[in-house]
């Protein structure tokens, strides 16, 4: 696979989620990124391919790759760290879904467990939408998520879903536990049932309007992240 942009590549080379084969760099261009660049593919043992832009613009498809390019494998599956995990669930679009991975590495949060599908044809999309933290976080692809966040839920989490119903509480008066593990799901078809069953509790966002919509996912991730930000870093 062929990845495009300094960001993507710059991620590839120093997150150590995927091989890195080959790296095509424009011999035109001497910016301080390509630089840095060129330095940590020597410094990794990566070729480095110098190219002229008209050679290198028959590889590179795409029209902001900014002059660099890499050979990568797809990524490969990650074991999580200790802290909060966030399971995402039903987000197709990989725009919506790297920007969550922005938030999600900006607000210091590591551990991104995603429902099973094949992510191999967005990957290059999640590098470039997701600032290069598709490649910075760990993530997992739950073959049986019912079965995996079970497991969590066995290993102490706190299991929360995000779902207006009866019961549900306002997310904005809830403390949260020390190990938590949130799960959110696209707004087409949420969180599926069987999954709402595991959870300890079931939250909603207030709006301070009568707007009767759901936020979507990128929105009510953001709410969420930054309000478990807020309370860890007060801890």
């Amino acid at each position: 696979m062929i990845i495009e942009g300094a960001i993507s590549v710059k991620a590839a080379l120093l997150n150590g989620k995927r091989d890195v084969s080959l790296v095509y760099i424009s011999s035109a261009k001497k910016t301080k990124d390509l630089n840095f660049i060129r330095k940590i593919a020597k410094l990794n043992g990566v070729p480095l391919q110098e190219m002229d832009p008209e050679e290198l613009g028959s590889i590179l498809k795409g029209k902001s790759h900014g002059g660099v390019g890499a050979q990568v494998s797809l990524r490969r599956n990650d074991e999580f760290t200790d802290g909060d995990i966030f399971y995402l669930d039903g987000i197709e679009d990989p725009f919506n879904l790297g920007y969550a991975m922005r938030t999600l590495y900006a607000f210091g949060f590591k551990n991104l467990l995603l429902s099973s599908r094949d992510y191999s044809p967005m990957e290059m999309q999640l590098l470039k939408s997701s600032a290069g933290a598709y490649d910075m976080l760990n993530v997992r692809v739950a073959d049986d998520a019912f079965r995996q966040i079970s497991a969590y839920k066995e290993e102490g989490y706190h299991l929360y879903g995000l779902f207006r119903g009866e019961g549900s509480k306002d997310i904005f008066d809830v403390k949260f536990e020390n190990k938590a593990l949130f799960m959110l799901g696209g707004e087409k078809r949420g969180i599926s049932s069987d999954l709402l069953s595991l959870c300890d509790e079931h939250l909603y966002i207030a709006y301070g309007s009568d707007f009767r919509n759901a936020l979507n996912a990128c929105a009510a991730l953001d709410v969420v992240a930054t309000l478990l930000f807020a309370q860890r870093k007060k801890q």
